[in-house]
């Protein structure tokens, strides 16, 4: 079974010619043998209420029992703690997705949301890039969120599971030992390109702390599956697709479906 962490749904400036809406980004990962799609909603990233884009994905859980919501929580928003208990218990979210760099705030800023992220047993993960800043407008440019920031995000909160999502290969390498080091802090493959990038991580010992994802439909998942697949060892390559997601977010085969569900996970 391969689990993605890191798709969206939703429409994208760079887009172009290319099916955004759940059912076509679902159907090019499930064609790949993806079978838990971890998926957020691409239009929070512009909006002024990120929170009013959540619907979109919430939905496609009716559809799909494959699709697991990933809402977009933006601290900034007097709602947020609402938000944070609508994701928990009423559609029974197993990951949230925060967006520093578009929602224009500072992890220092989110400590709060943080700690009652932990207290609902909620995985975090902060996207730190969506778009390469080559492709961005130049009157829309997102610098990415500092590394660092999300590396201290996840050690004043040592008990929180905490994923860094669209970091590239160099950002990883350069804060290996504290992705070994702390016990909830993971990172997500979507931005992991180049020549044996993967495998230089798992290589450095981040194997046990890398999470597939595509980052479907603004990167094709094609690519994402074959920098795992190709270059790294069967134990290695199941890991990374599976296990690792399947142990933090405790998604198993034959899994009750979520949307038949109000627990919190």
């Amino acid at each position: 079974m391969i689990i993605d962490v890191n798709a969206w749904a939703g429409p994208w400036p760079a887009l172009v010619n290319v099916p955004h809406d759940v059912a076509s980004v679902r159907a090019s990962l499930r064609n790949l043998g993806v079978e838990r799609i971890f998926m957020a909603p691409l239009a929070a990233a512009w909006s002024a209420n990120p929170h009013l884009s959540n619907s979109e994905v919430y939905e496609a859980v009716k559809k799909f029992d494959d699709v697991r919501p990933v809402p977009v929580i933006d601290p900034t928003l007097p709602t947020w703690p609402e938000e944070l208990e609508k994701a928990a218990v009423h559609h029974a979210v197993r990951m949230i997705k925060l967006l520093p760099g578009y929602g224009g705030y500072g992890l220092a800023a989110t400590d709060d949301l943080l700690e009652e992220a932990r207290r609902a047993c909620l995985v975090v993960m902060v996207q730190v890039r969506i778009d390469d800043p080559r492709r961005h407008h130049p009157l829309a440019m997102v610098p990415d969120v500092p590394a660092r920031d999300v590396v201290e995000g996840a050690k004043r909160h040592p008990e929180l599971k905490l994923v860094i999502g669209g970091a590239s290969v160099t950002v990883l390498r350069d804060f290996k030992e504290e992705l070994r080091e702390l016990p909830g802090f993971y990172a997500d493959t979507s931005q992991v390109d180049g020549v044996d990038s993967v495998k230089m991580l798992v290589d450095a010992g981040l194997g046990g702390k890398l999470l597939f994802g595509s980052h479907a439909p603004v990167f094709m998942p094609s690519a994402a599956v074959a920098r795992v697949v190709n270059d790294l060892s069967d134990d290695a390559a199941k890991a990374l697709l599976e296990d690792n997601a399947a142990n933090l977010m405790s998604v198993r085969t034959g899994e009750l479906n979520p949307k038949t569900s109000n627990a919190p996970p």
